[in-house]
């Protein structure tokens, strides 16, 4: 529906404006489906590559009309629907549901695991939204919801996620100003892991502790198929779903993907496509950092630090975020920062459209709009100047 709202609207400018990911992303796609095609890809694969260039426009789409009030309220629903998510698992769970994987609940997810890295996700959101929000009723409201998706995270068992979640969350508590429950935190896991060093084995923090290592060996064979299929086409990869189809090829465990989201990029589209893809992202957060640097946006930056080491720590044994469900939570935080952006969330007028519907005829008086407001912001600082002297 997004490309036919953008074609209805006239917005189609939007992918000329941003150049520099319309770029990248083309560039990337036209590799990675030429290598698909070269290396035999099957129907399926190709649907894949036809879906990311859904993704793709999805992707500079909300680069360039995110604002500050948009994405408050996406995190704020992110956070609101995590209730009706841990509804459904209760009911899996109260209707004895189990699956190929086990009695592991997934609410409307594909995989516990993606549920679980949406937990994850939430509850950074929860603790970011606990501290931008004035009213103490709606951080009262987002405190209630952290202990629900502890909860829920239990339910999937995702033995990565909590060591994600233990790692993670201190990360967003340590750009405080106030190192208060950052202590609080570090306190509580420490009396965790003492009680857990005095009481031994009468206390599982982990579940499904007695499979790790039959886990763990399955993995090692998937990541020695995957590392001898980068060392037969390390450039340019074997395309879309390429564990799929080499798993055969090197005798390893048969999955549907990596479970390392390093190898899957490489072994997917080899050294050269992993550096496009990744030096877009890098420009995005670059912009995040700079806006950072300039003492704005501080929580912001602390949530996409969190964020992003949470996709890497999930990535090391896993892939959870290659998935319209997760990945579009990380294109919210990552793809936020944009020169856009900074013409128009940091102003004192936020009375804008997030979609302009006519881009093209009011592009103009936003620029003039923002110059009016820079000229205000010099000439408050000149006053201050002059009084103090």
């Amino acid at each position: 529906m997004l490309p036919i709202y953008i074609i209805v609207t006239k917005q189609q400018f939007i992918f000329l404006r941003r150049k520099e990911d319309l770029i990248f992303l083309c560039a990337f796609w036209v590799l990675s489906m030429v290598v698909t095609v070269i290396y035999g890809g099957t129907t399926i694969d190709y649907l894949i590559g036809v879906f990311m260039i859904f993704a793709f426009i999805a992707m500079i789409f909300i680069t360039y009309t995110m604002t500050q009030r948009t994405f408050r309220v996406i995190l704020s629903l992110c956070c609101i629907m995590s209730v009706p998510c841990f509804f459904v698992a209760c009911i899996q769970k109260w209707m004895g549901l189990t699956w190929s994987y086990g009695a592991r609940y997934s609410s409307v997810f594909s995989n516990p695991n993606y549920y679980a890295f949406f937990i994850a996700i939430v509850l950074l959101f929860c603790i970011y939204n606990i501290i931008k929000s004035e009213r103490k009723s709606s951080k009262i409201a987002y405190a209630i919801l952290i202990p629900i998706n502890i909860v829920a995270l239990f339910m999937t068992e995702c033995r990565t996620t909590f060591v994600v979640v233990i790692l993670t969350c201190p990360i967003m508590l340590g750009f405080l100003p106030k190192k208060r429950w950052l202590y609080i935190y570090l306190g509580i896991l420490a009396s965790a892991l003492l009680a857990g060093l005095f009481f031994g084995d009468s206390i599982t923090w982990l579940p499904r502790m007695d499979s790790i290592f039959e886990d763990l060996s399955k993995r090692f064979s998937i990541w020695s198929g995957a590392i001898d299929s980068i060392k037969d086409a390390p450039v340019f990869g074997r395309g879309y779903n390429t564990y799929v189809r080499i798993n055969n090829l090197y005798g390893s465990y048969s999955a549907d993907h990596a479970h390392n989201l390093i190898l899957e990029l490489l072994m997917n589209f080899g050294i050269v496509g992993s550096l496009v893809l990744f030096t877009y992202f890098f420009i995005n957060v670059n912009k995040i950092i700079h806006l950072h640097r300039q003492n704005k946006c501080h929580m912001r930056y602390a949530l996409t630090v969190s964020v992003i080491v949470s996709v890497i720590l999930h990535g090391l044994l896993d892939i959870t975020m290659l998935w319209p469900q997760t990945g579009l939570l990380l294109m919210y935080v990552v793809g936020f920062s944009t020169e856009y952006d900074k013409k128009h969330i940091f102003s004192e007028s936020r009375s804008h459209n997030i979609i302009n519907p006519h881009p093209i005829k009011n592009r103009h008086l936003a620029d003039r709009e923002y110059q009016e407001f820079i000229e205000k912001q010099t000439q408050a600082c000149s006053d201050v100047t002059k009084d103090q002297k």
